[in-house]
């Protein structure tokens, strides 16, 4: 939700034009900043607490080059968020999860121009489909993968076969552990 959002929120709760509504967001928002820049506390009850808080000079890296930066002292805003606040986005997980997600939405609702029934997609193939599947079922895909596969000609193919494949990056150091 944006700004432009909000206020017509603010709107139509407060039975009121979006002008009047677009004023009063404006007006609180100037409230808060102006009472947090004098450094005052700003508390609404069961929504939150905005303060300002100051942060020391440090020293950082810059991520490009990695030459050290001085960053100076800085006052900052805060936001602290009440009780209310918390339970109420605790308890709205449940309708989130009901919801498809947008991806799942697509391949249900896609239907081709021409009219036909579209096609289930194939699950797209990577680490985590094979992750998915049962230990069982990936050493047989595995399995028939070695005898689908046209046997190589020659003596080097026949060693290249039978000597076991070279390992690299983690599984090379998992090796080198024994684990």
């Amino acid at each position: 939700m944006n700004r432009s959002e909000l206020v017509k929120a603010v709107a139509e709760r407060a039975g009121g034009e979006e002008a009047v509504a677009r004023r009063h967001v404006d007006a609180l928002f100037e409230a808060v900043m102006e009472a947090v820049s004098a450094g005052e506390r700003v508390v609404v009850t069961g929504f939150g607490a905005f303060d300002r808080s100051s942060r020391p000079a440090r020293s950082a890296r810059n991520p490009r080059t990695g030459a050290p930066v001085e960053v100076p002292a800085a006052l900052v805003p805060t936001f602290r968020f009440g009780q209310t606040f918390r339970n109420r986005v605790a308890q709205s997980t449940a309708p989130a999860d009901a919801a498809p997600a947008p991806a799942e939405a697509a391949v249900v609702e896609a239907v081709p121009a021409d009219g036909a029934p579209a096609r289930p997609k194939k699950p797209k193939k990577g680490k985590k489909a094979a992750a998915k599947k049962t230990p069982d079922t990936a050493q047989e895909t595995a399995q028939d993968k070695a005898r689908n596969k046209a046997p190589k000609k020659g003596k080097k193919a026949a060693a290249a076969a039978s000597a076991p494949k070279k390992k690299s990056g983690k599984a090379k150091a998992r090796a080198k552990s024994g684990k």
